[in-house]
């Protein structure tokens, strides 16, 4: 199983077992609920893809690795108690709540979110003393004297035992059948679509494109274990990033710190100067920045294959980032509306714009964190939220500037005065929809941009396989495709034909 079959199916596990009769009673009671049990190798998303799901269904989430604890911290911790028994006092053992049920009904407190994941990584590296109390938290849901809420699904995850995690062991018999075992392979074609929505940098993308079989590396050599994981493409893309808008140097020695294995790494670091050769051509910024046709571009039929798809895919990569930041942009002005009907809701003549902004903010902001928390925002809406607080923070400053410079007490059109604070909320409502144009005409500027590699993709490439794997990897992109689909039918057809 990929990484994207357990994504589908660690979704219909979380509306399966949170469903409610007419009664609203769970379907399936807790006891009923095995946990699943995803079994992969390090690095391939399995942490990712349970808080992924978890998002998805709008459920809370809750994540621990259970080798950072011991069985007084899962159980709790033991306290003397006295009891009577037919008339006679004893003293007996009783425990204190488990430190993970105590942080589930907090989070079910703090979000307001009564259902949700208990997710344990690592599970079968827990301690010999922990071993009685993991079996009978996955049959009967609960620590100790202490059981989970009942809307709350167990999911777990574990290496498997051997070369990659020596600490790891089989699970025996008892244990597999209170499970539902999910167990995960490495795939690229499943990687690659959640790969596009993290915005993992284009040369990496396309690089395995290139060599899929670089994708997952495990193997022994004379120097020892050489591995690379799709955690290891994931963090170098970050990081990648960050050097080149720092233009800071990246390679051999750089990549080799992520990617563990000397054969990728090399591979990989030709790869990348080749691929930072079209960054800064005044040709292709052209094309890609307004559509315009590059002059003299030499024909590329008869180029080696690594040189064609290269320049492919840093064409498809660059369009994709501009189609993800223009849905950014307009999502943000999407809700720059929003905000402004809520803000002319709460202070309807706009008084008072800037506190009263702030104020809103703060509680937005409060809101965000709550969902950042506890794994319910993604980088890129919060990325957009923290946007839209300075858009908002600016344009309402901006208002009240303008405002300031038409007279004192303006005149509305029947001689009386109008109120200064509806000069701002004009102003303001103005800067808003100005911004909501800025986004319009940048979809003009991409849609020229898609009818200048219309005419530049087949006439560089032919009809080979690098002009095939440009138009299917525009394609692959969901807001890509949803941006040709919507707005330029004709070239979306075009393109379709082409793949």
């Amino acid at each position: 199983m990929n990484i994207q079959d357990a994504y589908e199916e660690l979704c219909r596990t979380i509306a399966a077992y949170t469903a409610k009769n007419e009664a609203g009673l769970y379907r399936i009671p807790p006891e009923s609920r095995r946990p699943l049990l995803l079994m992969g190798a390090p690095g391939i998303g399995k942490t990712a893809v349970v808080k992924q799901a978890a998002a998805s269904c709008r459920v809370a989430f809750l994540s621990y690795a259970m080798t950072h604890h011991t069985r007084q911290s899962a159980i709790g911790l033991p306290v003397i108690r006295e009891r009577s028994f037919q008339g006679t006092s004893y003293s007996v053992t009783e425990y204190t709540m488990s430190e993970i049920v105590g942080d589930i009904l907090r989070t079910m407190e703090e979000t307001g979110l009564e259902e949700g994941v208990l997710f344990l990584d690592e599970i079968n590296c827990v301690s010999e003393t922990l071993l009685p109390s993991m079996l009978r938290l996955l049959q009967f849901k609960s620590f100790g004297s202490h059981r989970l809420p009942d809307g709350w699904i167990i999911a777990a995850a574990g290496n498997p035992p051997g070369r990659c995690n020596r600490s790891a062991r089989e699970f025996d018999l008892v244990t597999l059948d209170r499970v539902r075992l999910l167990a995960l392979e490495p795939d690229l074609d499943a990687w690659r679509s959640y790969a596009l929505k993290r915005t993992v940098h284009g040369a990496i993308l396309s690089y395995l494109s290139l060599r899929p079989e670089h994708f997952y590396v495990s193997k022994r050599t004379e120097k020892g274990t050489e591995f690379v994981t799709p955690r290891s493409w994931e963090d170098l893309s970050k990081t990648l990033e960050t050097y080149e808008a720092l233009s800071l140097p990246a390679d051999h020695r750089f990549f080799s710190q992520y990617l563990q294995c000397s054969e990728v790494c090399e591979g990989f670091s030709s790869y990348y100067r080749l691929y930072g050769s079209f960054t800064g051509h005044s040709g292709l910024d052209g094309l890609t920045g307004s559509g315009t046709l590059p002059e003299g571009f030499p024909v590329l039929t008869d180029a080696p294959a690594d040189q064609q798809l290269c320049l492919a895919e840093y064409l498809v990569q660059n369009i994709h980032r501009q189609l993800g930041a223009w849905e950014d942009g307009r999502l943000l002005a999407e809700s720059l509306g929003y905000f402004m009907d809520g803000l002319e809701a709460l202070r309807p003549d706009f008084s008072g714009l800037e506190e009263a902004c702030t104020d809103l903010l703060a509680k937005r902001n409060a809101s965000i964190q709550k969902k950042k928390e506890f794994g319910l925002l993604s980088e890129r809406e919060e990325a957009r939220e923290r946007l839209l607080a300075g858009r908002v923070k600016a344009l309402a400053s901006e208002a009240r500037l303008r405002s300031l410079e038409t007279a004192e007490h303006p005149k509305t059109g029947n001689g009386a005065e109008a109120p200064a604070g509806a000069s701002a909320a004009s102003v303001m409502r103005a800067l808003a929809e100005r911004f909501r144009s800025g986004t319009e005409q940048d979809a003009l500027r991409l849609e020229a941009v898609f009818q200048g590699v219309l005419s530049f993709v087949p006439k560089v490439f032919g009809d080979g396989l690098a002009s095939c794997l440009f138009f299917t990897g525009l394609l692959e992109h969901p807001e890509t495709e949803a941006f040709l689909a919507g707005r330029m039918k004709a070239v979306y057809d075009r393109f379709i034909s082409f793949t």
